[in-house]
């Protein structure tokens, strides 16, 4: 109680109050990898961070009444760990869960979007051939620690490896983890890469922008209408 009192409500007073736009940042892929229960887990957050947000439409009276979130953008991250081929994959599993909960949330009037992206691009597109097939993959390097089968990568060496391609049907997804129990029993395992080393410039001592994947939709669609 005091933590809800002395923490949660002044965050919530002092912080939300002002603002009208959101942008919730959705780790999908960990969701993912630790199993059904962690889908559950996400599903029903998503219910509850929606129904914090106060959704509508903002008005005259809102100076008032107090500004209200008018747009909400969920943004599944770390879109680079997938080839892009599986982005829009990832985007509609996202858009799913969101139209899902919103549901249950009861939302009406605001616009929530979902969209997959990459603050910081940690791979690049590859491509590999096991046998007589070619693989669709993302070269990067694999934080310490990350496993893969027997596998157990240092943080300092890159890897090529093929991630495993997502369904076109987000049901499709979400069903092959009907059955599952155990989190080693998931489908679909999705390694976490370092962030990559700036390239440098001609400027002396300056570095370039770190790459990135939709960050521009992002922005458009949180403040676009303000930049016409």
């Amino acid at each position: 109680e005091a933590y809800r009192k002395y923490v949660v409500q002044p965050f919530f007073r002092n912080h939300f109050a002002r603002l009208d736009r959101q942008i919730v940042l959705v780790d999908v892929l960990s969701a993912l990898n630790a199993g059904p229960h962690a889908l559950d887990d996400l599903k029903r957050a998503l219910t509850e961070i929606l129904g914090s947000f106060r959704p509508g439409q903002n008005s005259w009276l809102s100076a008032i009444l107090g500004r209200r979130i008018d747009r909400v953008l969920f943004a599944a991250t770390k879109a680079d760990h997938l080839h892009q081929r599986s982005h829009d994959r990832l985007e509609a599993v996202m858009e799913h869960l969101v139209l899902d909960a919103a549901g249950r949330a009861e939302i009406r009037h605001a616009e929530v979007d979902a969209l997959a992206l990459a603050a910081i691009r940690a791979t690049r597109e590859a491509r590999a051939t096991r046998g007589t097939e070619e693989l669709e993959c993302i070269a990067g390097t694999p934080i310490a620690g990350e496993k893969l089968g027997r596998k157990t990568y240092s943080g300092d060496e890159e890897a090529v490896i093929f991630p495993g391609d997502l369904p076109e049907d987000p049901e499709e997804l979400l069903a092959a983890y009907a059955d599952v129990k155990r989190a080693s029993d998931a489908p679909y395992k999705f390694l976490k890469f370092r962030p990559p080393v700036p390239a440098s410039t001609s400027v002396p001592a300056a570095k370039a922008p770190f790459p990135h994947i939709r960050l521009d939709r992002a922005v458009n669609f949180l403040i676009g209408d303000h930049l016409e």
